[in-house]
């Protein structure tokens, strides 16, 4: 044991990560920078299969290993239907399924390559805690008082179930046997409530407290007067909520160093904004801890912004009554994605299929 090989593969935007893992060690990462002009030339995200393919066969061919050396290969999963958490067996109709996303994203390209791949070798390429994997809530949980909308259930599942299983290792008990309430700290903050390791609810990144680029929640009576006011486009509006709002919106940064910089000296707009977001982070935990009457063994922040001791310092004040806080700074993908389906093949989990 400990000797799985197993590749990763996780694109983004402008870029392809692919790791090399044997068992639990990371041999080598690669973050695999695609010119934008090259990408500017394809019609659609499904047209860079193959020019993203023959990159991961670059790396592959560079680090002297063949599809055939490994045992596994592990995929970012994108948006295909509302799947369970965990891993997911990806076979053509997964691969298909990924080709017609509904959202087309980079993240539906990791499934027809890692199948490709797997299936030239003759070995197994999953998915693990896809985008839309955070599982099929009761419906009590998808209400919210307008009947034409219902709540999407999609959150930063990946990286707030890795820590989950690191913080369990880390209390020495089964993840089956743990109540965690995450809060992923980044771009858009999620607050996540994971008992027996399953997202029981969460506070979604355009419904509780304000982040750095997003607005969180938002009065609807005053958004509604202020999209039918004539200032905005859809497009525009739809920004000022996430890309353009936040602590971006006020104080011209979302970089959580520049802002705690402007704390520092004295800066009294940041220091409001800053106890603001405090403030409304420490009631979305809150509100987790509600739904389970306050059985919660641990609170973890983790995320980029997770990093900051002056953030992650205020929030544990502020929420410590409630259980005792743990940091995990950073988001791991790679890692998340290769323990996961290293999970899988030491028979420690199970995977589903569609």
């Amino acid at each position: 044991m400990g000797k799985e090989k197993i590749l990763v593969i996780n694109p983004g935007s402008t870029s392809t990560k692919v790791a090399l893992y044997e068992g639990e060690q990371e041999l080598d990462t690669l973050n695999i920078e695609h010119p934008v002009e090259i990408l500017a030339g394809f019609s659609s995200i499904n047209d860079q299969i193959s020019f993203r393919q023959r990159a991961v066969r670059q790396y592959l061919e560079e680090h002297h290993v063949r599809p055939s050396d490994l045992d596994a290969i592990a995929v970012r999963g994108g948006v295909v239907g509302q799947l369970k958490s965990g891993a997911y067996l990806v076979d053509e109709a997964f691969a298909e399924a990924s080709l017609h996303s509904p959202a087309p994203h980079p993240a539906n390209l990791a499934p027809v390559i890692g199948y490709e791949l797997a299936r030239e070798a003759d070995i197994r390429a999953y998915v693990y805690d896809a985008v839309c994997g955070c599982g099929v809530p009761n419906e009590v949980y998808t209400i919210t008082g307008v009947p034409e909308i219902t709540k999407p259930f999609l959150t930063h599942v990946l990286n707030s179930r890795a820590v989950c299983f690191e913080q369990s290792k880390r209390d020495k008990k089964a993840l089956r046997d743990a109540t965690y309430i995450v809060t992923h700290l980044g771009g858009g903050i999620t607050t996540n409530l994971i008992r027996e390791g399953r997202i029981l609810d969460f506070v979604g990144d355009d419904e509780g407290a304000l982040s750095p680029e997003r607005s969180g929640g938002v009065p609807v009576r005053p958004l509604v007067k202020l999209c039918y006011s004539g200032r905005f486009t859809e497009k525009e509006m739809q920004a000022r909520l996430k890309g353009k709002g936040g602590l971006l919106a006020y104080l011209g940064t979302s970089d959580m160093r520049q802002v705690e910089a402007k704390v520092r000296d004295g800066d009294k707009n940041a220091r409001m904004l800053f106890d603001a977001m405090v403030l409304q982070l420490s009631k979305d935990i809150a509100s987790m801890s509600a739904v389970v009457r306050g059985k919660v063994d641990k609170i973890i922040l983790t995320g980029g912004m997770a990093y900051s001791k002056m953030l992650t310092d205020a929030l544990s004040r502020q929420v410590g009554y409630l259980a005792p806080v743990a940091v995990i700074p950073g988001t791991s993908e790679m890692d998340a994605l290769a323990k996961g389906i290293l999970r899988v093949l030491r028979g420690e989990e199970t995977f589903h299929t569609l």
